[in-house]
């Protein structure tokens, strides 16, 4: 438990670390806004479609040796991204990168497998909460480290905390006990996948630049939706699809696997677009240097550090459902008040930000102990991996829209003036305007996760009725 714990902060020191980072990347490699959006939009792209081909090897071979393979490539690809020499190069490897991305689907499988069941929404909710912590130290110390050293030499301190990390994975961890090694890999449905969804985040990105009107941007996205339609096909006529429908077809996992989807794309929009507005210029933004942005952004992580393992504890009380629509509630009425508060200040907007990363948090801890109570263990490696890939369909948008809004809605802001003391310099950067919009889109996408909660089925039961969890029911009677 304590490993896989110490792998959520290590990974989210060096994911965490980056966010800030991104206006430097932009300076450095000469990008746009929507440009850089691929540094996120590229690891979780990759990550989206690897996740369900991990998951199936997981099932097949065993999930504590694919973990430890993964965590190995990703060592590696971690250390490629910090001495990336161009921004292709960085795109390139963090693509690679986001193999990091399929690490949690198997670490929660090894949870659900070893832990009594009474047990498991708590030990979901620590490794949760392990997530919090790892925000917690990146920002205020990869921040201080990215801005005085540089954000290469962030990467360069993380290499040997996951060398060892996957040196005890190796040693400490017992291998998994359900095996599926029926199970095939389907990388004709991932490869497509990925065309399409590369597309669209390429036709996200350039819209800004072509117009959204423009014959590349429609032509983009018109193979984009070719290319998904293609996906869909070729996933019907597969014995083991990349996306299994039929499991999709219990009320719980659909709803789990949507409520992610939508809760990736809100929470990487909104998260873009509150560090381009804290680091972008006055009188639209707050100035603040990389070092300062993550000190400012500690309460989001304290506050999911905090909620999550309560969050855990309440399920085994009161239900995850009951959990998960309090959840929702609570970070859709604090993401829209973000919006209304962001003229008024920076501690007016880090306030509201922090209430609706309490939601946030109770809502990651209540959906994937709603599926994962909702599923056979022989699948479990499988479902945790469609959920991810779910998720991360949501993340990889989420950035990519971010980067959108800020190109698209731009304010003029007076940097100086030119020798000759008659010319202003005058600097785009993206409005405020932009943030409210990307922080009102967010509240909308929670709202509907409260909805598709609401039409879920209870699986914590066992604290009002002696009965296990509808964990093998028969196919389309079960959650």
């Amino acid at each position: 438990m304590a490993i896989l714990a110490s792998l959520a902060v290590i990974v989210m020191y060096i994911e965490g670390m980056l966010i800030p980072s991104l206006t430097e990347i932009e300076r450095e490699f000469g990008v746009t806004s929507s440009q850089v959006s691929w540094v996120l939009s590229s690891y979780l792209l990759s990550g989206t479609v690897l996740l369900p081909i991990v998951g199936k090897l997981g099932d097949i071979y065993g999930k504590k040796r694919v973990l430890s393979i993964v965590v190995i490539i990703y060592t590696i690809a971690v250390t490629l991204t910090s001495t990336s020499p161009s921004f292709t190069y960085l795109i390139v490897f963090r693509s690679i990168q986001g193999i990091g991305v399929t690490m949690f689907a198997l670490a929660f499988s090894l949870i659900r497998e070893e832990f009594p069941r009474e047990l498991i929404p708590r030990a979901q909710g620590l490794v949760s909460a392990a997530f919090g912590i790892g925000a917690a130290v990146a920002l205020p110390l990869g921040a201080y480290i990215s801005q005085y050293f540089g954000w290469r030499t962030t990467y360069h301190t993380a290499i040997p905390f996951v060398v060892l990390i996957a040196y005890l994975i190796l040693t400490r961890i017992r291998e998994s006990r359900y095996r599926n090694p029926g199970a095939k890999v389907d990388l004709p449905g991932a490869t497509v996948l990925g065309i399409s969804l590369g597309l669209l985040v390429y036709g996200l990105t350039e819209a800004p630049v072509w117009g959204w009107t423009s014959f590349n941007t429609i032509l983009t996205f018109l193979v984009a939706l070719l290319f998904l339609g293609i996906f869909i096909e070729v996933e019907r006529g597969r014995d083991q699809p990349l996306i299994n429908l039929t499991l999709l077809a219990r009320r719980n996992v659909l709803i789990a696997n949507l409520a992610a989807l939508v809760a990736g794309f809100g929470l990487f929009l909104f998260e873009q677009s509150l560090i381009i507005l804290l680091e972008e210029p006055k009188p639209v933004g707050f100035n603040l240097s990389i070092f300062d942005t993550g000190l400012y952004t500690i309460p989001m992580a304290v506050a999911q550090l905090i909620t999550a393992p309560v969050a855990g504890a309440l399920i085994t009380r009161v239900g995850a459902k009951r959990v998960l629509m309090t959840g929702a509630g609570i970070a859709a009425l604090f993401s829209l008040t973000t919006a209304l508060v962001a003229p008024l200040g920076l501690p007016a907007l880090i306030t509201a930000t922090t209430l609706a990363m309490v939601g946030v948090a109770a809502m990651n801890v209540s959906l994937i102990n709603i599926l994962v109570f909702s599923v056979e263990p022989q699948v479990m490696g499988v479902s945790t991996a469609m959920n991810s890939v779910f998720r991360n369909l949501g993340g990889t948008l989420g950035p990519a829209v971010a980067g959108s809004l800020e190109s698209t809605f731009t304010s003029l802001v007076l940097m100086g003036i030119l020798p000759g003391g008659k010319v202003p310099l005058l600097m785009s950067v993206p409005s405020l305007f932009a943030f409210q919009l990307g922080a009102v889109i967010s509240a909308l996408m929670v709202v509907l996760i409260g909805i598709l909660a609401n039409f879920s089925i209870e699986v914590i039961t066992w604290n009002r009725v002696q009965a296990t969890p509808h964990i093998n029911q028969p196919q389309g009677t079960g959650p």
